[in-house]
């Protein structure tokens, strides 16, 4: 388990509104805090971001689970801020918006508005694909964390990824990028122009495919990957607390 207790999940209680806010494969929601404290002080809203199964203790855990465990994780935090709040916008960074993608569309009664944040959903460059096919179930492959422009930060990350959970990562993605028609809420889409990790085209994609009318794409000019973490993380704390005045009048 990570000892910095930035990589812990944690819970801003404010208004009626609510933000779900996920973070990325293989990270913890330290990736996310800035934003999450942020917003919360800027909106009053309420903030939970929740620590995804086989996250924040070892690579060796995270091999043991699959994609469903980490939607399960987003949907009981779904639930739990739902005790809390009648407006809910999902939202997550990477692997995070993925999800958030996914809960918005199984769950259009409980999400109001989605954002994605360089989410991912199934387009992936010829490097990336060839690792889907690994046969060694016992292989690992180098992280993928700390893709940040900023040289003065570091997202709290594990270093190796057993090669299951890139599978299970894969088909997430996947089935996630073909459900977009079915996706009807207002969505944020922000994407780094520069990103070492998720191929920007899937920006791009969402836009162009998901059955919502109410669309806005945002790019990133002076971040890569974490962008949460990186030089365009206070506009990525504006640009939601703007969704969120628009979704439920919560002052941004």
């Amino acid at each position: 388990m990570f000892s910095d207790p930035q990589a812990a999940p944690f819970f801003l209680p404010g208004s009626n509104t609510g933000v779900l806010l996920l973070h990325g494969f293989t990270s913890t929601p330290q990736s996310v805090r800035y934003v999450g404290e942020s917003l919360h002080s800027a909106s009053g809203a309420t903030v939970l971001a929740p620590l995804l199964k086989g996250h924040g203790s070892s690579p060796e855990d995270l091999g043991h689970t699959c994609f469903l465990d980490w939607l399960g994780s987003a949907e009981e935090a779904l639930e739990e801020l739902g005790k809390h709040c009648g407006t809910i916008v999902a939202a997550g960074l990477s692997l995070g918006g993925t999800l958030a993608l996914n809960m918005a569309i199984r769950h259009p009664d409980k999400v109001r508005a989605v954002t994605t944040i360089n989410g991912s959903t199934g387009l992936y460059s010829a490097e990336h694909a060839a690792k889907f096919l690994e046969t060694d179930s016992s292989s690992y492959f180098d992280g993928i964390g700390s893709d940040i422009r900023d040289e003065t930060a570091r997202e709290i990350c594990y270093d190796r990824i057993p090669a299951k959970a890139i599978r299970e990562r894969y088909f997430l993605t996947l089935s996630t990028g073909m459900m977009l028609p079915l996706l009807k809420q207002p969505i944020l889409i922000l994407q780094s122009r520069t990103d070492h990790v998720v191929d920007p085209r899937n920006a791009e994609r969402i836009a162009r495919e998901c059955g919502s009318t109410d669309i806005r794409l945002r790019w990133l000019e002076n971040s890569f990957h974490v962008a949460t973490l990186d030089h365009d993380k206070d506009l990525i704390v504006n640009e939601l607390a703007t969704l969120l005045s628009r979704c439920n009048g919560v002052a941004g």
